[in-house]
Order: structure tokens, then C-alpha cells, then sequence
């Protein structure tokens, strides 16, 4: 009798007991989770009504992140295109000083030295036009996977065609020479020496720079095309006026010296070079207007990041100190548990009465 009773007793009572006990095991399961992981649930399913918010959270701040990205990118890419057109400006201002040296001394010494100083120079600027950031020619545009310049600027069909005109200074006018060589660099065919993306004026060049997407519905063009204007406004490229002028001065030695209209040709390359001195000027210009902007909106795209990072922590990260709290409550009313049903298997009949 005394087993039969302390069986029913056991075995009617115990089973809640032993439920109990799983939800509490469960629990503190559940408690440990939080506290390793920081959050409530693994799942958005164990958020509970506060899923919702949360699923609608996530996506957002994972745009933000990408646009973030694209921001970073792209102030890389800016950095780099300002370091190679600094350079491409100094060799504007070696092409300024040959210039004027020949102006005032005329001798088969200066002018050879000149048409080689810009011989090089002209591999120089391709170099530094064929530029890359990462897998992407910063100089190309939106066609930035392709080099912007094809082929060697010295050796170029362009180079050859500048070179013939030049060797008629003496039969043609300085004007017509100038004019001539102008018109070449202005007219160049796919490959020679640009890409075919980028030969084209420079008003649609100027409208080919990189598109950037740097928020919900908000796109920004950021950089330079190699042939592009200087502003909206310009009618004329810096880069190809440089190049041209650098053509010129390389060809030099095909001409007389001592050809009257010598001077005069000097004379137009110089003013043409400032118009690519004050060209190049404004265009780094424009860089540091567009990297000041991205520096902006980085710094609005990071505190948007946050504000939603806090916002998904508030429905998801756990309180580890009210979590700790639980954990110790869940470990006692286990223990109590355990010892109550320990109890329980030795009770008696006469533990009932």
C-alpha cells in the first residue's frame, strides 16, 4: 500500500513538477543564449511582436551600409584622380617654362632639348591618364573598365598628323599650323590615341563622369573623363589642348628655326597654355568641391547608420544585467525543483497525512 500510494503520488504529482522543470531548463537555455550572443533571439520568429520592426530595420541599414560603400569608393577614387591630375599639372608648367625659354632663346640647343623634354612628357600624360584605382581607370568615366588612352601618345596617328602639320611652318602661316594641329587633337578617331568611349567632345566627355549612388534615389557624378571640358561652360579640353601643345613642341625639330613665322607659333602655344593652366585649375577645382561633398554625405550616411543600428539594438540586444538576474532566479527555481521531486520519490503515506 505504502508503495502503491507513493507511486500514485509521484507519478500524478511529479509530472507537473517535471514539466515545470523543462520550461525552466528551457528557459535557461534560452537566458545562456542571450547572454553569449547579446541578443534576444536568434531567429526574427523569437522577437516576438518586436519582429516587424526589426525585419523592416535590417534591410535599411544594410543600404546604408552599401551606400556607405559606394561613398568610400568613391573618395578613393577622387584622391587618386586629384593625385594624377597635380602631376599632369606639372607638366603643364615644364611645358609653360620650355615654352618660354624658346621665346626668347632660339637656338638648335633649346629647341631640341624642348621637342625631347615633351617627347617624354607625352608618354608621361598617357601614363598618368591610363591611371587605375583598384580595377577601374579613374579617367574613363562610366566606361571605367576600358584605359582611356589606346595607345602610346608619341607614336600615335595624332603625333604623325601634328608632325606633318608642324613641318610646314614656313609654307603655311603660324595661325594655320595652330589651327591645323587644333583641329586634329579636336577630331581624333576611336584608338588614336583614346579610347572610343572618350573620343567625343568634350561637352558629352564632361557628361560621361561616373555615377555614384549615394542615397534612396540620389545620385551624384564624381571625377574626370581624360577628354572632357574644364566646367559645363567650356568649349575646350585642358587635356587635349596639353596634348596637342605637347605634339607640337615634339615636332619642332621638323621645322626650320630660322622659319618666320617661328615666333608667332610660339607665341600661340603660350596663350594656349594658359588656357590649360586655368583649365586643369578648375578642374581640380571640381574634384575638391565633389570630395568635400562625399565627405558630407559620409558623415550623414554614418550618423543614419547609427541612429538605425540603435534603433535594431533597442528591439533585439539583450539587457545582460536584467538577463544575468534571470538566469540566477531560473538556476533556483531548478534547484527547488530538483530537490522537490527528490523528495518526493521517498514520501510515505505518511507524508500525505
Amino acid at each position: 500500500m505504502t508503495g502503491t500510494i507513493s507511486s500514485f503520488g509521484f507519478g500524478g504529482i511529479s509530472s507537473q513538477l517535471l514539466l515545470g522543470v523543462q520550461n525552466l531548463s528551457e528557459t535557461k537555455d534560452s537566458l545562456q543564449l542571450q547572454t553569449s550572443t547579446g541578443v534576444l533571439s536568434s531567429s526574427y520568429s523569437g522577437l516576438g511582436a518586436s519582429r516587424t520592426q526589426a525585419l523592416a530595420l535590417q534591410p535599411a541599414i544594410t543600404q546604408v551600409s552599401a551606400w556607405k560603400s559606394n561613398v568610400t569608393n568613391a573618395q578613393s577614387t577622387l584622391t587618386t584622380t586629384q593625385t594624377a591630375l597635380s602631376q599632369i599639372s606639372t607638366i603643364a608648367q615644364d611645358l609653360t617654362s620650355s615654352l618660354s625659354t624658346l621665346g626668347s632663346t632660339l637656338t638648335y640647343s633649346t629647341v631640341t632639348t624642348a621637342a625631347t623634354a615633351a617627347q617624354s612628357a607625352l608618354t608621361s600624360l598617357g601614363n598618368l591618364l591610363n591611371t587605375k584605382q583598384g580595377d577601374s581607370y579613374v579617367f574613363a568615366g562610366q566606361q571605367n573598365t576600358t584605359a582611356p588612352v589606346s595607345t602610346d601618345l608619341g607614336t600615335s596617328d595624332l603625333a604623325t598628323q601634328i608632325e606633318q602639320a608642324v613641318s610646314q611652318l614656313g609654307s603655311s602661316t603660324a595661325d594655320d599650323v595652330l589651327g591645323t594641329t587644333e583641329n586634329l587633337a579636336s577630331n581624333t578617331a576611336a584608338g588614336q590615341p583614346f579610347s572610343e568611349a572618350v573620343s567625343t567632345s568634350p561637352d558629352q566627355a564632361y557628361q560621361q563622369k561616373m555615377q555614384v549612388i549615394v542615397g534612396q534615389s540620389e545620385t551624384v557624378s564624381v571625377g574626370m573623363v581624360a577628354t572632357q571640358s574644364a566646367t559645363s561652360t567650356s568649349t575646350s579640353s585642358p587635356i587635349r589642348d596639353l596634348m596637342r601643345n605637347l605634339m607640337v613642341v615634339a615636332s619642332l625639330g621638323s621645322s626650320s628655326t630660322s622659319a618666320s613665322d617661328y615666333s608667332s607659333l610660339i607665341s600661340g602655344l603660350q596663350s594656349s597654355m594658359e588656357t590649360v593652366t586655368s583649365g586643369l585649375g578648375d578642374m581640380s577645382g571640381i574634384l575638391g568641391v565633389q570630395q568635400n561633398s562625399l565627405t558630407t554625405q559620409a558623415s550623414m550616411l554614418s550618423q543614419m547608420s547609427s541612429a538605425l543600428t540603435t534603433q535594431l539594438g533597442q528591439v533585439k540586444d539583450a539587457d545582460l544585467a536584467q538577463v544575468s538576474t534571470q538566469v540566477t532566479d531560473t538556476n533556483n527555481q531548478l534547484q527547488a525543483s530538483y530537490s522537490l521531486i527528490a523528495d518526493m520519490k521517498g514520501m510515505t503515506l505518511a507524508s500525505y497525512l
